[in-house]
């Protein structure tokens, strides 16, 4: 790898596989960082323009961040096998897929709006890219690409492969089983655009209210029983229908109800705000999500916990995995350190039953073994905190009695936190417990310590003997004061020289820059171009040069521009250079012979360019024809992109090729609308049922 390339103990080891690839963890040679790396299955990257379109949409969206997406820091090849790999800052937190597939396992119950709350999310962090990007998509949303932090966030992952993905040409059959893609019906290839997006959001959507992960077998074909089986489940696990605005949006979303499907992020969210604020018992608010994770947390943390002295683990607990934990967060005011577990109400007559039998139902319930530790107690009533409070509501309301009986406290044991610089917020089990450096009485037993200060905050599990004493100190880096840049050229091995001073050969990556504008000077045989980055404190610039422009005064390269109904992709001498979905593609000045290709659709034209120094040309492409043969019974108008054709039957119709949409229409039963692609190899034929 180049500088500042990351990394690690132990490179090999995946921390989450599917159809992409493996992730592994590292760390960043040069700032201390964690890393994580998608390393790309080899049977990806073996089409060709697999890796342009990873590297040109990594490019694209390089300036593009926010805190609900990982940041992607830059595309390598990765030593000692070449192997392609996508390196991301990363993100403390579970992915969604995993969250699912234990919950459903374990019976943890998912309410609804918890679910609620994650959707809204993903939701507000897609259109947020489809607002700023507007003719750009994420393309592989999918739970297995959503993390879930411990303080309630979603973050998305992953968000440059969905371009690759779609030079793939799968059909939408393959893309979900390999990829869990979801991809809306279309006549032609699958188009990874932002109705697949909302497509994708609502696949999630429906796992989330369904409470579980929706298998290979049943997409696409077995949506409509899913979306009869997803009902709203309440915290204290009562089940009713949802209601019929929720399951409207989902339909629209799921692109099921193809007229009204929404066609945008934007829209789905205004959508969604608009089913919820129908009904008054939708709240997707953090504190429901929170709740939900505190469980979590609670049910890994218990499954990780010893067994009691002189008693074996059952079985069923000794083979079990145990899921990786999320922490409660502890914003909300529900969360108070010293606050009392509540017990279930009862009526005014009867004694208070004592803390034994109450132990006894609460293992009952949740199926946990009887015997369990004092800290495992107090854990699992960490755990219930506010389903209790919202019994002690319900109880308060219906017969005006609560007993109340604090837990006994088990031993304890003394940890001692330190850090490097001092002051940073120390967290035990999600309870603030002040700033560093502390000496904390902390019950005897396993615990998750949690350090918050500059970057990501560090998570430590820490076991407490009775009596003894537990030390903790760790190192924070200060705040970032320089940047990076990372340079690549077509061909590779130009010199690259910053501020005047020879730094390297491309590809490189530069650390330690000072914030500001940098003047960046590639030189090779073919030529020199200069440029002007800026670069900023704790970010990674990007410097993409695709072809070496001869030697001139002035200005050396100009831009051609390639307007297109659909991608295009733009070879010279044989080599891909850029595609249509770029605005401008630089090339040297002179001139020069390009051919345009697009195979799904038959297109191969040859252009013959002069390119300006400093100016844009633009490329005029001239769509060849192909055929379509429409039908209907009984009979329909037929309108074509908006312009009517004249009535059914239509035979041998010349359109341009490309996408086309088609509407049918009945003055009695209505109207139907289709999508077709029109190719040079074969006519489209379309016969509909008007009913």
């Amino acid at each position: 790898m180049n500088a500042g390339s990351p990394s690690s103990n132990q490179p090999d080891i995946p921390v989450f596989t599917d159809g992409l690839g493996e992730r592994l963890i590292a760390t960043d040679a040069g700032t201390g960082e964690p890393l994580q790396i998608l390393r790309l299955r080899a049977e990806l990257t073996a089409v060709p323009s697999f890796e342009f379109a990873v590297r040109e949409r990594t490019a694209r969206l390089m300036n593009f961040r926010h805190a609900y997406y990982a940041r992607v820091r830059r595309v390598d090849r990765l030593h000692p096998d070449g192997t392609l790999a996508i390196v991301s800052d990363h993100v403390e937190g579970t992915r969604l897929s995993e969250i699912l597939r234990v919950a459903h396992a374990r019976g943890l119950r998912l309410d609804t709006n918890a679910a609620l709350c994650l959707i809204r999310q993903i939701l507000q962090a897609v259109a947020l890219l489809h607002d700023n990007a507007r003719d750009a998509s994420h393309g592989a949303i999918a739970p297995e690409r959503i993390v879930v932090t411990p303080h309630a966030r979603v973050v998305l992952v992953e968000h440059v492969a969905g371009s690759a993905l779609e030079r793939l040409q799968f059909s939408r059959e393959r893309l979900w089983q390999e990829f869990r893609v979801a991809i809306p019906s279309s006549a032609g290839l699958a188009r990874f655009d932002h109705r697949a997006d909302v497509n994708g959001i609502g696949m999630s959507a429906l796992a989330l209210l369904l409470g579980r992960p929706i298998e290979a077998a049943e997409f696409p074909h077995a949506l409509p029983d899913l979306l009869r089986q997803a009902r709203a489940r309440s915290p204290l696990g009562h089940e009713e229908p949802l209601s019929d605005a929720l399951h409207t949006w989902l339909r629209r979303a799921l692109h099921v109800d193809v007229r009204r499907a929404f066609s945008s992020a934007p829209e789905a969210l205004a959508g969604l705000d608009e089913a919820l604020g129908s009904d008054p018992s939708y709240l997707p608010a953090p504190v429901a999500l929170e709740s939900f994770l505190s469980q979590y947390a609670a049910f890994a943390l218990h499954r990780a916990a010893p067994p009691p002295a002189g008693r074996a683990a059952p079985p069923s607990q000794q083979q079990e995995v145990v899921p990786p934990a999320l922490l409660p967060d502890t914003g909300d005011p529900v969360d108070r350190p010293h606050q009392e577990p509540v017990r279930r109400g009862r009526t005014s007559g009867a004694a208070p039953p004592d803390a034994a039998e109450l132990q006894d139902r609460a293992d009952a319930e949740t199926g946990v073994d009887e015997a369990l530790s004092e800290q495992g107690r107090g854990l699992r009533l960490r755990r219930l905190r506010v389903p209790g409070l919202l019994l002690l509501a319900i109880a308060l309301a219906a017969l005006g009695v609560q007993w109340c009986r604090p837990a006994a406290a088990g031993p304890s044991g003394t940890l001692n936190v330190q850090s490097t610089p001092p002051g940073v917020e120390i967290f035990v089990d999600g309870v603030n417990r002040g700033m560093t450096p502390a000496t904390l009485a902390v019950p005897a037993g396993s615990h998750i310590l949690e350090l918050r200060g500059q970057g990501v905050p560090r998570v430590i599990p820490l076991q407490i003997p009775a009596g003894g004493h537990v030390s903790q100190y760790l190192e924070f880096a200060d705040a970032p004061t320089t940047g990076m840049l990372v340079v690549y050229s077509q061909p590779e091995g130009a010199l690259v020289v910053v501020d005047g001073h020879p730094r390297g050969n491309t590809p490189l990556t530069l650390a330690g820059l000072e914030p500001g504008d940098h003047e960046v000077l590639l030189q090779s045989n073919a030529g020199s171009s200069r440029h002007v980055v800026t670069v900023l404190a704790g970010t990674t610039a990007s410097l993409v040069a695709p072809r070496m422009p001869a030697p001139a005064a002035g200005p050396v390269s100009g831009w051609i521009s390639v307007n297109a109904p659909f991608t295009i992709e733009i070879h010279e001498d044989g080599r891909l250079i850029g595609t249509s979905d770029t605005d401008l593609v630089m090339l040297a000045a002179g001139r020069h012979v390009l051919e345009l290709i697009n195979r799904p659709l038959g297109l191969r034209q040859p252009h013959v360019v002069q390119v300006t120094p400093g100016k844009v040309a633009t490329v005029a492409v001239d769509l060849p024809k192909g055929t379509v043969n429409l039908n209907a019974s009984p009979w329909a108008e037929v309108w074509i992109d908006g312009a009517r054709v004249g009535e059914t039957p239509i035979g041998n119709l010349e359109l341009p090729i490309g996408p086309h949409e088609l509407v049918f229409r009945h003055p009695e039963l209505g109207e139907q609308r289709h999508a077709v692609s029109v190719t040079t190899s074969a006519p489209v034929r379309l016969s509909v049922a008007m009913q």
